[in-house]
Formats: C-alpha cells, sequence, structure tokens
C-alpha cells in the first residue's frame, strides 16, 4: 500500500472510537471509512491462553476459522482486511454491479470450505449463520463508530481478484451507508455504563477449560436488567437490516427463561417487538435443549446453568412463498436473519456480564414438540446464555491506532 493510504500502517481498527461511545447508543455522525469499520468488526479483539479456539473477534465463529470475510469499496478503492497478516490489503476496484455495488459500500463472502470438512453439508448452514453476525456486528459497530450501514440487497461478486482461496467465495451481502438523517425522538437508545469496546471484549461463547469434559456456567441468578435490555434490543434490531427485513417475517422467537429477577421462569413467545408472552413452563425442555452428551461428550451442555436459552424458529411455508426469490437464496436470508438476530443478542447479553453460545447441536425434533410447532415450522438456530464458571488469562491484541507492529 501506498504510504499515504490510511491502511498501509497496518489494519485500521477503531477502537479509541468504540472506547468513547455507550453501549447501546450510536455515535454522532464522524468520518470513519468504510475499511476501518470493516477492520474493527474484522480485526482480533483477544487470544485466550489456554483455549484450543483461541481467537476472539467481534462476532462468534465455529472453530474461529472466520470463513466470512469482507470487502470495503470507499472513493473506487477496494480493501480487504486480512487479520490473519494484521493489514488491509488494496486490492482493484470493481466495477458496478447488483445493487448498491457501484458505489461505496462493503461487501461479504462465504468460504464455507474453509470449515473442516467433517462439517459436511453444514458447512453452508454455518458460514450462512456466520454472515449475519458479521453484517449486524457491521451495523452495530458502524453506528457506534458514527458510520451507520444498511443491507442494501445480495452481491453477485464472486471475487475473482482474490487470487488463491480455500475453496470458491459464495456472494453474500452490500452494506451501504445509512442516508443521513436524525433518529424519530424517543426512538434512540439511552447509553449505558459500558462502552462499545468494552462490550466487545466481554462478548464470548463460553466454555470449560481445556481437558474437561462437557460444558457449563454458574448457577447464578439474573438482573432484570438483563431481560429488559434483552427485549429492547429485539425492539431495536430492525435499523440496518434493510433488504432482509422482508425475511424476518418467516422467522419466531422463544426464550426459555430462568432466575431472572421479576421475571417468571418458563418458556417465552418473544416479539421483534420487543414484546414477551408466557406460553409453558421449563419442564417441557428438559432434554429437548441439550446437546446431546452420549455423541459429543465433550459439548455436553447444561440448561439449568442458563437463565435465558433463545430459538429462532423459520417458517418454511412462508419463507418460501416469496415472490422471485430462488430457494437458497431465500434459505440464505433466512440463516442471515437469524445471524443478525443472534447478534444483537450476543452484545445486549455482553453487556452484563454474560455469554451467547451459538448451539448447532440440539434436538431439533424434541424443541419443536415441546413448543408444539406445527410441521411447518422448524428451529433453525439456538442461543444460550449464561454467567460463565471461570475465566482465564487473555492477551489483549487490539491495536489502537499509532501503535507499532
Amino acid at each position: 500500500a501506498d504510504a499515504a493510504d490510511p491502511a498501509a500502517g497496518g489494519l485500521p481498527a477503531r477502537w479509541d472510537l468504540l472506547a468513547r461511545t455507550r453501549w447501546p447508543a450510536a455515535a454522532p455522525a464522524s468520518p470513519v471509512s468504510l475499511a476501518e469499520v470493516a477492520a474493527t468488526v474484522c480485526a482480533p479483539v483477544r487470544f485466550e491462553v489456554d483455549n484450543p479456539y483461541p481467537e476472539h473477534r467481534a462476532y462468534p465463529s465455529p472453530r474461529a476459522k472466520f470463513p466470512v470475510r469482507l470487502v470495503a469499496q470507499d472513493g473506487g478503492v477496494g480493501r480487504f482486511p486480512r487479520p490473519e497478516a494484521g493489514d488491509a490489503l488494496r486490492v482493484p476496484a470493481v466495477p458496478a454491479g447488483p445493487v448498491g455495488e457501484g458505489g461505496d459500500h462493503i461487501r461479504t463472502f462465504a468460504l464455507p470450505e474453509a470449515l473442516p470438512p467433517f462439517y459436511g453439508p453444514l458447512r453452508t448452514v454455518l458460514t450462512g449463520l456466520e454472515t449475519g453476525h458479521v453484517l449486524a456486528s457491521l451495523a452495530l459497530l458502524g453506528r457506534a463508530l458514527g458510520r451507520p450501514l444498511t443491507v442494501a440487497g445480495p452481491s453477485g461478486a464472486t471475487e475473482a481478484w482474490a487470487g488463491p482461496l480455500p475453496g470458491a467465495a459464495v456472494p453474500g451481502y452490500v452494506m451501504t451507508p445509512e442516508p443521513g438523517k436524525a433518529p424519530e425522538p424517543g426512538t434512540a437508545p439511552e447509553p449505558g455504563p459500558t462502552t462499545w469496546n468494552d462490550v466487545v471484549w466481554q462478548r464470548n461463547s463460553g466454555r470449560a477449560p481445556r481437558g474437561v469434559s462437557g460444558f457449563t456456567g454458574a448457577h447464578r441468578p439474573a438482573p432484570a436488567a438483563l431481560w429488559r435490555a434483552a427485549l429492547d434490543t429485539l425492539a431495536g434490531s430492525a435499523r440496518g437490516l434493510g433488504a432482509l427485513l422482508p425475511a424476518r417475517s418467516a422467522l419466531g422467537l422463544f426464550c426459555w427463561v430462568r432466575e431472572v429477577e421479576g421475571v417468571a421462569d418458563g418458556c417465552y413467545g418473544i416479539g421483534f417487538d420487543g414484546t414477551a408472552r408466557r406460553v409453558g413452563d421449563l419442564a417441557s425442555a428438559r432434554g429437548a435443549l441439550l446437546v446431546d452428551s452420549a455423541a459429543a461428550p465433550g459439548l455436553a451442555f447444561e440448561l439449568d446453568a442458563c437463565n435465558l436459552v433463545w430459538l429462532v424458529t423459520a417458517d418454511l411455508t412462508a419463507a418460501c412463498h416469496a415472490p422471485d426469490a430462488p430457494a437458497p437464496q431465500v434459505a440464505a436470508d433466512l440463516l442471515a436473519v437469524a445471524g443478525w438476530t443472534a447478534q444483537h443478542l450476543s452484545y445486549a447479553m455482553a453487556a452484563h456480564g454474560l455469554f451467547a453460545r451459538p448451539l448447532r447441536s440440539y434436538d431439533a425434533e424434541g424443541a419443536a414438540a415441546a413448543l408444539g410447532l406445527g410441521p411447518d415450522r422448524v428451529p433453525v438456530y439456538q442461543l444460550a446464555c449464561g454467567p460463565n464458571r471461570f475465566t482465564e488469562a487473555a492477551l489483549d491484541v487490539r491495536r489502537y491506532p499509532g501503535d507499532c507492529a
């Protein structure tokens, strides 16, 4: 990169600006570049010394493989953040293409084959969910940096410029700068006591120490503020969803609540407007929400250690009636919105000191039976949240502007 290029000195993650804004508020409009927003989302946050998958970023990824990549295009110049190399590689601008791709934007693409082969067809599902986590991180951290973004639509870019990659690049989505407008009175979230920088640092998926079979959290009551923050987060989660908003109409959300101050234990149907209605007790969930400890003893999960267990469901009949949308795009949209929702909740949990663990190994049929779901509505994603049982030393690898490599 050229010496005058702001990316030339290393990956331009803006932790300094995240430290000035308190979650969940947005920062005033700023001249932060899209490359800086993308780099902040992609940059390593910490390395956990005793974790076999030690690298943590602003969002979770299976085995810390991070198969979803970003390209930021500003002023006709494209940049491809490479966190593993600690820099941002200058790449050629792309010609105008699908929605939003002719101007300034950030687009995603996925590399399913970057995940281990034993995942099989699940690699496509996992990269689809991770795409949603990444899009939500771009939207939320973009707002925290004063550069809000919205999903403009699917990307058609094949990223042929990128050279050798671990498998074919699967186009994702395009995010473009949000049109400048002041929020409506009463809609802007009130800032809390924790900065966005601390929320990103605290976000984790929880785990057991190396060599200890099973995964468990601490049995500890949660404050009423946690529940309120989660519902408020969901009520504001439509901002930035843009072209993916119609897909959310096919999704449903439930939450099993245990030991949250002021909230009766039980199962709740959750609205994306932040409403909650108790629809059952916890008894029917026994066994339905647990990871199969017989098949994978190292992944056994204890429901009673969680204060909140969220389950995203999809109405397949409604989703498939989307006009003019091919089935693969419908599936990709549903997975992306599920991941988007989970990432919003993950930050809300982190702000209150809880882990948020995405679970892919659970009894989907048992969960559907516990909820009384019809044959067309299926569980697609689960997020278990609770207090960590243990903490460990972690290396803070956030590089602030001006730091030496």
